[in-house]
């Protein structure tokens, strides 16, 4: 009997001493997975407090900087279109003052003959007066050498934005900043109807709204990281790198602003504010042809 008992008490007491070691190594395993999760946590990048004017329309240039201090740039080469005189509003020039290589193309004469007078500091930067369309983007890529890597694509024609980003497919920017149209307050899906000979003419018709842009983006890779102050110019990163950014929700519902430009009343966004509605002017005119103005849903 004396043996039964103390076969039965070590017994008892091994098994509560592996149910502790058991209990411990659970505790360590759960202590170690909250280090390492807070240790992974990245804290959102404030774009906001980053946005800084030198050259640029708002606070592109701070926005522009601060995104690649967490992406690095491979071929440092950067293309903006329409690049206007290369100087006021310029997106790009803080780039090229630090080295960077690019292309700038614009199509208005008067404007490219100063862009190509601003850029001569600027040797390793092309220039190229053309009009850009869906059909002809990555032909002015191919023939002017723009790297299929390049690390940032500006683009800023104020009408066919939306179908200029849609068709590029051989070349793959690690950062996008295009305009979008803050007159359409997401869950909106608004884009302008294409023509080739579209342009801006000082109403809402433009461009595309947040949520448009944001799921294009979607569907080539790409995930929205900001959208600025001024309610101009959204930024989108390459999907690979978005988790660099600590953003929760990038959402269009959550990152939308509305215009702080134009008129205090009678704008289509929420806020009264922007452009007046595009039918409080008469179609587009060139020469003998007339384009109606119409948005699509996209």
């Amino acid at each position: 009997m004396t043996t039964t008992a103390t076969t039965i008490t070590t017994t008892m007491t091994t098994n509560t001493e592996s149910a502790r070691i058991a209990a411990l190594a659970v505790a360590m395993a759960s202590i170690a997975l909250t280090m390492a999760c807070t240790a992974s946590a990245v804290e959102p990048v404030d774009f906001e407090a980053a946005e800084a004017r030198v050259y640029s329309q708002g606070g592109e240039d701070g926005v522009i900087a601060k995104l690649f201090e967490l992406i690095e740039p491979t071929a440092k080469y950067a293309v903006e279109f329409g690049a206007a005189d290369g100087l006021k509003g310029s997106n790009v020039r803080r780039l090229y003052e630090q080295g960077w290589a690019g292309l700038q193309i614009e199509g208005d004469p008067s404007q490219f003959a100063q862009l190509v007078e601003n850029m001569k500091p600027f040797p390793q930067v092309k220039n190229m007066q053309a009009w850009i369309w869906p059909g002809n983007i990555e032909h002015l890529f191919d023939i002017t050498g723009v790297p299929k890597d390049l690390d940032l694509l500006v683009i800023d024609i104020d009408s066919n934005d939306y179908w200029v980003w849609k068709v590029i497919h051989e070349y793959r920017p690690k950062v996008v900043q295009i305009e979008y149209n803050a007159a359409f307050a997401p869950p909106q899906r608004a884009v302008v109807r294409y023509h080739p000979m579209n342009y801006p003419d000082s109403t809402d018709f433009y461009g595309a709204s947040i949520q448009s842009l944001y799921e294009l983006g979607k569907r080539k890779g790409y995930e929205l990281v900001y959208c600025e102050k001024n309610a101009v110019n959204l930024f989108f990163v390459a999907e690979e790198y978005f988790e660099r950014f600590g953003i929760t929700d990038n959402s269009p519902m959550v990152l939308y602003r509305p215009p702080e430009f134009g008129y205090e009343k009678g704008g289509r966004a929420p806020n009264g504010r922007g452009w007046p509605r595009a039918n409080t002017r008469g179609p587009l005119k060139y020469g003998e042809g007339v384009i109606p103005k119409a948005f699509i849903e996209r």
